[in-house]
């Protein structure tokens, strides 16, 4: 009885240590001293399954950490691999800016991977610098990525560089100015040389599938080219963000191509109300893709109210938002007069984002009465209104 007892106990502790360690392996900390920089601050952005990470802040609604004479610190917990950006959007030295705004380039912010037990470390010094020139290594997923970022940002610089000087010297002649855009169009085909090398060669990694993303999103590679590449993928990422995502893209552009069948849109609205798009079969129903944040999505609300109002007997809207704060949708929804069901873009089997393969907002889908996708387009346009009416009036 007391031989049971004791081997009982030993297990109970063994299955709290195990259990106590993996809890740890959530921890991650990176520590990087930059020298040359004048920023008391950096804003921190999670690419991958944000919801997962918990990062150590002063004010978690604030994603922004200080840095001490050039020493950035940040640590949190993770449940999977993810990319992390640092941008130092105080020090002027590294983004491309035209007047009070500025071109997005990658080049400007710091980036590394971390995950469950992540410990980085480094420095360098970025005096003289007009971009982050820093690719932290450590591990096997950093020192792959550093391989990448450090032929692949220099580039980016450049081309934001050519950028700016095109945007605010008045002084270029006709030929200076070819001569820019004739060395920006070469760059951004070694650009995408260097992405595909590293997908193609590299799939199994979180920075490959993390451009894959990207690519896609960008609309810088087609649905149909990664597919053979997912097939190569370890199964050890196939519970990823990342992966499922691209996944869910790839399969996206078949399912919700013109023509196909519509995807599956059910669950809960904004107000709670149970939705189930194939419920409105019958009608015609415009998907709209949008989000809070978007001024073109806003802009285009008037256009739609009366498009709705127009031709109710034949159609209906619903909308996708794609904020995480439903009272900020409720009320967006209530200045701009949107009297139609709005669904939240979420995770896994809601990401209607990944699963329609939307590239960019406002993303409008046209789906027939029987339930097939019969057009398509993105931005805000006349020219969305006047296909519609040609459909849906058979004109």
């Amino acid at each position: 009885m007391k031989k049971h007892l004791l081997i009982t106990t030993l297990i109970s502790i063994t299955a709290l240590f195990i259990f106590s360690c993996k809890e740890q392996t959530r921890d991650f900390r990176v520590e990087f001293d930059l020298k040359g920089i004048v920023s008391d601050q950096a804003s921190i952005t999670v690419f991958g399954l944000r919801d997962s990470v918990q990062l150590d802040l002063s004010d978690p609604a604030k994603p922004l950490i200080p840095v001490t004479d050039g020493k950035i610190i940040v640590s949190g917990t993770t449940l999977q691999d993810v990319v992390l950006r640092i941008s130092l959007s105080q020090d002027r030295q590294f983004y491309k800016y035209v007047d009070r705004g500025y071109f997005p380039n990658k080049a400007s912010s710091l980036w590394c991977i971390v995950g469950p037990g992540t410990n980085l470390k480094g420095s360098t010094d970025l005096n003289g610098k007009n971009f982050v020139d820093f690719y932290p290594t450590g591990d096997k997923e950093n020192r792959l990525f550093s391989e990448f970022t450090s032929k692949y940002m220099p580039i980016q610089s450049r081309i934001g560089d050519i950028a700016v000087q095109m945007a605010i010297d008045t002084s270029l002649t006709e030929t200076e100015l070819n001569k820019l855009i004739n060395e920006s169009d070469s760059l951004e085909i070694q650009s995408d040389r260097l992405r595909r090398e590293l997908i193609e060669n590299n799939p199994s990694s979180i920075a490959a599938l993390w451009l894959m993303e990207d690519m896609l999103v960008r609309s810088q590679i087609e649905p149909a080219e990664l597919d053979p590449l997912l097939a190569r993928v370890d199964p050890r990422y196939h519970d990823n963000y990342f992966y499922l995502n691209v996944r869910d893209r790839v399969e996206g552009a078949k399912l919700a191509a013109v023509g196909a069948s519509c995807p599956v849109v059910e669950g809960v609205d904004v107000h709670g109300n149970p939705f189930n798009l194939q419920e409105l079969r019958g009608k015609y129903v415009i998907i709209d893709f949008w989000g809070t944040w978007c001024s073109a999505c806003l802009s285009g609300m008037l256009a739609m109210r009366e498009f709705r109002k127009a031709n109710a007997d034949k159609l209906t809207i619903i909308g996708i938002a794609n904020d995480k704060d439903k009272e900020k949708v409720i009320a967006c929804m209530e200045k701009h007069q949107m009297g139609w069901t709005n669904l939240l873009q979420l995770q896994g089997d809601n990401d209607y984002v990944a699963k329609f393969n939307v590239q960019g907002f406002p993303t409008k889908i046209l789906v027939d009465p029987n339930g097939i996708i019969v057009y398509r387009d993105s931005g805000e346009s006349e020219e969305f209104y006047l296909e519609v009416d040609k459909i849906i009036n058979k004109k």
